[in-house]
């Protein structure tokens, strides 16, 4: 009888134990998804929330609290060194300044970012503001190169939208797109890059005479001899299904698709398949497959 007792009381524990053991990893696992859910969000739901500088926690709340001011401060330099009108989507905190992203509210077309200082103990905002040498240069240069081209980038816009379709993938919704993009001419499936330098003629037209027509630039643009570093564009799609990875067979298909496709714009074209999560502080994708810069790239030339 009390060896059974024994084994009973012992049964209990055991018992006991291993509820314990899945209470505490039941609390791991969900901790552990807390946290992922704190750093990674589907694409379908990424509107750019929790976009972020390093140090730019202070900055972001005095942003906030200064929107209009740094807006219009932003204005006044586009407005005083470009000519352009443009309309701020996202203000984001860094060390001693704010982030500004923005798009063009007319041709040409592009997304870009600048950066104003503030300093936050005086409560001032500087009427400086500066960006990455030839950064916006090169943003407005790219939506110029898509005005030129416009015919064969509507052609790839439906190449894109064909590949979503076909495939089980989507594209960045446009809110992260305004909100995190700044490379130039960009969209929910590819965005692109360049230089004024790569095209000081067609730039310094533009400056000189906004109401350039398109065929005047295309002309400019083609007369310089063409060189795969002065225009890239990069195709991103993302696993359509939630936290779904990118698959090696689906984006060799994309590629073998691409290159069959007749009367795109000139460019250096890189193709990636990302997977559905993205990274919240950053907006860049867990994984990705596709081309690889310098071993495996789509030239289309003029």
């Amino acid at each position: 009888m009390k060896r059974i007792w024994k084994l009973s009381i012992s049964l209990l524990l055991s018992i006991s134990l291993m509820l314990g053991g899945c209470s505490f990893m039941n609390s791991q696992t969900n901790n552990k998804k807390a946290e992922q859910d704190e750093i990674f969000m589907p694409v379908q739901d990424y509107t750019g929330q929790g976009f972020s500088f390093d140090n730019g926690e202070k900055t972001g709340e005095f942003a906030k609290k200064h929107r209009e001011e740094i807006i219009k401060v932003v204005d006044q330099f586009f407005k005083k060194e470009y000519g352009l009108e443009v309309t701020t989507h996202n203000l984001v905190g860094a060390k001693n300044a704010v982030v500004v992203f923005v798009e063009s509210k007319k041709e040409p077309y592009f997304h870009t970012s600048v950066v104003v200082g503030v300093n936050i103990e005086n409560n001032k905002i500087s009427d400086d503001v500066f960006a990455y040498e030839g950064s916006v240069e090169g943003a407005i240069m790219s939506g110029l190169y898509v005005m030129a081209y416009e015919k064969e980038f509507k052609k790839l816009d439906e190449f894109c939208e064909m590949i979503a379709k076909k495939y089980p993938v989507v594209g960045m919704r446009q809110e992260a797109v305004n909100k995190t993009m700044d490379t130039g001419y960009s969209t929910p499936f590819y965005y692109t890059s360049t230089l004024a330098s790569d095209f000081p003629k067609a730039f310094d037209a533009f400056t000189n005479h906004h109401q350039i027509s398109k065929a005047e630039l295309r002309n400019i643009i083609n007369r310089k001899k063409f060189d795969k570093e002065d225009f890239l564009v990069t195709l991103t799609f993302y696993m359509e299904e939630k936290q779904g990875q990118p698959s090696k067979e689906m984006v060799k298909e994309i590629i073998n698709l691409f290159k069959k496709t007749k009367g795109l714009p000139p460019g250096n074209y890189g193709i990636t398949l990302r997977s559905n999560e993205l990274i919240k502080s950053s907006g860049k994708e867990k994984s990705h497959e596709g081309t690889v810069p310098d071993i495996d790239e789509i030239i289309i030339r003029r």
